[in-house]
């Protein structure tokens, strides 16, 4: 990647909304899905003040966990997706401890707060993101902040 460039990998379990996400913040991108589950790596750009952020969604389901992998190879940030009617999960957990091995820096989007929330202090009981924003990306909350975020730890 060019020095003005990043790549953003989101991240997260199953059905906690990292395609909406990517959908609502960036105009357009690739995805493949298969009856409503994405199946490959979601791909979109978005460029803000003359740097240009690359933004790859990774699938959440167990069987594509390989593709975390795949996706997380020469990225500069990740972006964890959180479902804030479901808790703090095991997968997230270790979704998290997978950033934290491989020194990647993180952040935490807190989604579907529409529905239920997380307290930040249990997430900071755990691990070290570099922020944490809450929203819903449905409704687009909170997507300004978590960009303006983004921006300034990339």
């Amino acid at each position: 990647m060019k020095k003005d460039e990043v790549k953003v990998v989101v991240i997260g379990s199953s059905d906690v909304g990292k395609t909406t996400l990517m959908e609502n913040l960036i105009d357009k991108i690739g995805k493949v899905e298969y009856k409503g589950i994405t199946t490959a790596i979601d791909y979109g750009s978005l460029t803000i003040k003359d740097k240009k952020i690359h933004f790859f969604g990774t699938p959440g389901q167990k069987r594509f966990e390989f593709m975390r992998e795949l996706a997380l190879k020469g990225t500069n940030f990740a972006l964890v997706v959180l479902d804030a009617s479901k808790g703090i999960t095991k997968e997230d957990e270790e979704i998290i401890k997978l950033l934290e091995s491989k020194k990647i820096p993180y952040g935490i989007f807190i989604n579907k707060t529409d529905v239920g929330d997380i307290d930040t202090s249990e997430v900071y009981n755990f691990c070290n993101p570099k922020f944490i924003v809450k929203g819903c990306a449905v409704k687009k909350d909170g997507l300004d902040e978590l960009i303006n975020k983004i921006m300034s730890h990339t």
